[in-house]
């Protein structure tokens, strides 16, 4: 139970799990599909999870990623309607399915767990907010920006935040080839925007990247 105890009470961990069936799923592995029914409540317990959605053959765009303590997939299990985008472990992940009617009658008795439902809502429009506008940019750079902006959060004082994220993960974000991206990182790592180090992107200050995208 240690994966989420430290994201919830207890009381409601041992709620979570006494009406959630654990699942694993190996890197690359779909935990459902779009289109699919939703007839539970996804929470990660351990590794990450990609939603992603496939606008044309061959290209995959990331609308929004998820690690461990987090819920996702929120709005299809409150109203039982389909999945509309499909989830994919990024790497090897396990996973609390909590089926929709447990969850619905925990969000009418746990005034814990529907305030944490809630805000996590807000969280997922938020991130679709951004989606939409990273997708709006013109250019290749405002894209990138924008993703790395979404990918630091708030810098403060001398703090310099690593961007864990692979290149890929990046692209499918910014709706852009890899090539693309990796091209526009460096040209941005050779404009001060931020660095690179043993292959890893650096984000010293936030200031430089939001000139991009206002």
């Amino acid at each position: 139970m240690n994966q989420i105890s430290e994201h919830f009470s207890a009381e409601l961990t041992g709620s979570l799990f006494a009406i959630g069936s654990r699942r694993s799923f190996a890197g690359g592995e779909h935990v459902f599909f779009e289109g699919d029914q939703a007839t539970f409540l996804p929470i990660i317990l351990a590794g990450k999870i990609k939603m992603v959605r496939h606008p044309e053959p061959g290209k995959e765009i990331i609308i929004g990623m998820f690690q461990a303590g987090e819920i996702f997939a929120i709005p299809p299990a409150m109203d039982g309607k389909r999945f509309p985008a499909t989830a994919v472990a990024i790497e090897n992940s396990s996973l609390l399915m909590v089926p929709r009617n447990e969850f619905l009658a925990l969000m009418e008795s746990s005034s814990e767990f529907s305030s944490l439902v809630l805000n996590r809502m807000c969280g997922i429009l938020r991130d679709r907010a951004v989606t939409v506008q990273i997708m709006a940019s013109p250019s290749a750079e405002q894209r990138i920006a924008t993703v790395l902006l979404r990918l630091t959060g708030e810098i403060n004082g001398n703090e310099t935040k690593k961007i864990t994220h692979r290149r890929q993960d990046i692209a499918e974000m910014a709706g852009l080839s890899l090539e693309t991206t990796i091209r526009t990182i460096r040209k941005l790592a050779d404009k001060g925007f931020l660095k690179i180090i043993g292959g890893r992107i650096f984000v010293e200050t936030a200031e430089h990247l939001r000139t991009l995208v206002r």
